[in-house]
């Protein structure tokens, strides 16, 4: 299996050094969303009117798509994109995936403890040439290149976790949100941070005002 979309955002959202650009939690959602764009693209499911179905349960070959293939194929229902995507967003996830990239030879393992207490895992980069290339392709879809089928769920997903500001700061910005429209997912994503954001401001109001 070629790289996954997935592990694409995990190597524009991880600066060269290990740590994330943006929160771990924005990112563990986005990248539920990947795989389901993966799956997506591969004509396993599909996604209309706010639910994801499954069109064909044959699985593809790898054990993070088809693990979620296979729990999408148990519902008599097509669930809800919001209800599911959310329960299926995992820190888990983004470990085995950074764990596959490093498998790769792309990024490395840090394990360290400061202050004799509190740990941290970072995940370094070893070997720049796939990051390049995703970041290359990413570039010129931005600059105005037509993308192909697998960069318009990146660029989308990236624009809803708020990191293509922080990875490619001299972008078009208009030309991402024009790209990012493009794809159902990415957009259903962006309106649920937008939303979270809102109800969260809306709390702190609240809260304020007791």
């Amino acid at each position: 299996m070629d790289v996954l979309i997935a592990e694409e955002l995990l190597l524009l959202a991880y600066r060269p050094k290990g740590n994330p650009l943006v929160h771990p939690e924005m990112l563990d959602h986005a990248l539920s969303a990947a795989v389901l764009s993966e799956l997506v693209l591969l004509e396993r499911l599909a996604f209309r009117d706010g639910r994801l179905s499954v069109t064909d349960p044959a699985p593809v070959g790898d054990a993070e798509l088809d693990g979620v293939l296979r729990k999408l194929s148990v519902p008599e229902e097509p669930p809800e994109f919001g209800d599911w995507w959310t329960a299926m967003s995992t820190p888990r996830r983004r470990e085995r995936l950074l764990e596959r990239l490093a498998g790769r030879g792309a990024v490395t393992v840090k394990r360290r403890t400061y202050l004799k207490v509190f740990k941290e895992e970072l995940f370094p980069e070893a070997d720049p040439a796939l990051r390049e290339s995703v970041r290359e392709r990413v570039l010129a879809a931005l600059a105005g290149a037509e993308p192909d089928a697998r960069t318009v769920p990146l660029v989308s997903l990236a624009h809803a976790c708020r990191l293509i500001g922080k990875a490619f700061p001299g972008a078009d910005r208009k030309r991402a949100a024009e790209l990012a429209g493009r794809d159902l997912l990415g957009t259903a994503v962006a309106a649920a941070f937008e939303q979270a954001a809102a109800e969260s401001v809306g709390k702190m109001v609240a809260g304020g005002g007791t």
